[in-house]
Order: structure tokens, then sequence, then C-alpha cells
């Protein structure tokens, strides 16, 4: 494996737009091209030297790119990434992830709004915060995350998996107000409190609750049965991912409701706590 490292020198006063930072593209670069690369930034722009210390270690098999330092005025890293691991030692900035479609993406800090927009395949992990509209689509467009597994270990923002239609995302604390707005497909888990109007909009889907919320949409009515082999199935996929969900036990079904019915919508939310 062939392991770019940037390590943040001089943070910019302006955000920097990093989608040509993609593993397999550098990776094939020589470490003065690397540097001399320039990074669009509205009005301004930059060279990756500038504002980075680069380093290489060469190898075989997938490309890797590793960020050190906070860099949450860095925009657009990952995006349409198709192969190969990034790795970020810090925080990114809006859009990480956007349009997705394969590899790895690992953050231990926080990621800011877009995050994962229409993803389409591949891991994306933050080990803190999201914020609006992650998993979500762009103003005016009509699709969401379309594939791929979103894992937020903190809380995400407003309207989380906004007109979202397949796919996985977990976030193992809190949600804002409106998750699950306009979803089409896909399963959303939020183990913390979820915010108001959740479900907003929602035509099918799965919306997986680990705490009971304050108040359930009126346009959902209780009840269904029959879904216990969607339930054993449900809780075998998630066995290996965030923890609560990789806890909750086959044998025991949650509370089901169905809705949004102001939309004639076939979804279903999902309580696990009590």
């Amino acid at each position: 494996m062939t392991t770019i490292t940037l390590r943040v020198r001089n943070a910019p006063g302006f955000r920097v737009n990093a989608d040509r930072l993609l593993p397999t593209a550098l990776a094939a670069l020589p470490m003065d091209e690397i540097a001399r690369l320039v990074l669009p930034a509205s009005n301004e722009s930059c060279a990756v030297g500038d504002i980075f210390d680069v380093t290489r270690i060469e190898g075989e098999n997938d490309a890797a790119l590793v960020i050190e330092g906070d860099a949450h005025w860095l925009d657009r890293l990952g995006a349409k990434m198709t192969q190969g691991c990034i790795d970020v030692h810090g925080s990114a900035g809006d859009y990480t992830g956007f349009q997705m479609a394969g590899g790895v993406l690992q953050i231990d800090g926080d990621a800011g709004h877009f995050t994962g927009c229409e993803m389409k395949g591949g891991r994306l992990t933050l080990g803190g915060n999201a914020g609006d509209f992650a998993a979500g689509a762009l103003p005016g467009d009509m699709e969401g995350m379309t594939g791929g597994t979103l894992t937020v270990h903190g809380n995400a923002g407003a309207r989380l998996g906004d007109r979202m239609r397949r796919g996985l995302v977990l976030i193992g604390g809190d949600a804002g107000e409106c998750a699950a707005s306009r979803l089409v497909a896909g399963t959303i888990g939020i183990a913390g409190n979820v915010g108001p109007n959740f479900g907003y909009g929602m035509r099918r889907g799965t919306v997986l609750l680990a705490q009971k919320p304050d108040r359930i949409p009126p346009t959902f009515t209780d009840g269904g049965r029959g879904f216990d082999v969607f339930w054993r199935l449900l809780t075998r996929s998630l066995a290996a991912e965030l923890a609560p969900f990789s806890g909750f036990r086959a044998d025991t079904l949650p509370r089901r409701y169905s809705g949004d019915l102001a939309v004639d919508g076939r979804g279903e939310v999902l309580i696990v706590g009590s």
C-alpha cells in the first residue's frame, strides 16, 4: 500500500476544496507534483505544499491518504471517491464523502454539513459529530444517499437522511429535527434522542430508535406484525456495527409504527427502548 501523509502545517484563513485529494490519484504522482497540486478555494487557491508537509511510504495494493491535524476548513474530502482509504486524525469540513462510491473514509473528529451527501457506496465513519443534512440530498436534488454505510459515533444535525433511497446510517448519539425526512428507502438507526418531526414525508424505509421519543408524529399509526424474519436479518447485519445496535436481540421484537400516512407512506419506525 502506498501511503501519502499530509500533516497540517499552515491552516489557511479560508475554506479549501479537497476533492482532488484522492488516494489513488495521489499515489500515481511523484512527491514534488503532489506538493504543487493546486486546491481551489472560492476566490483563492493554494498548493498542497503551502498548507501541508507531505511524506510518502511506498507499498502495494490499495492506496491510502492520511491527514494529520485539524482540518475543519477542508471541504469535499473524499468526494466521488471510488477506492482506497482516507484516514483523518482530526476534523474535516463540509461535504465530506460527497457522492462517495467506494473505499473507506475514517475521521477521528467531526465533519461539517452534508456529510455523506448523495453517498453511493463505501464506508464513511466519524468519531465525532456530523452537521445538518448528513446522508441527505443537495437542495433541489431528488435523491440523497443511495448506498454504502455511514456511521457517526457522536450526534447528527437536522434533516438526517433527507430523501435517502438506500444504504445504512447509524448515529451513536442524538439526531436533530426532521430526521429521515422524505425517506424513500434504506435504514437509519439513532441510539440517542431524536428531534421533533422525525419521519416527515417518509414513504418507505426503516427508522430504528434505541430510545423511546417524547412524541410520535400524529401521522404514524401503531401496530404491525409479521416482521419477525426481517428483524432477525436486521439484527444479524448490525451485529458488527456501532453499539448499542450490535446488541439488539433477535428474539425481542421492537414496537412498530407505520407512516407517514400524510403521503400514503409505507415506512416503519421501530422503537427498541421502552
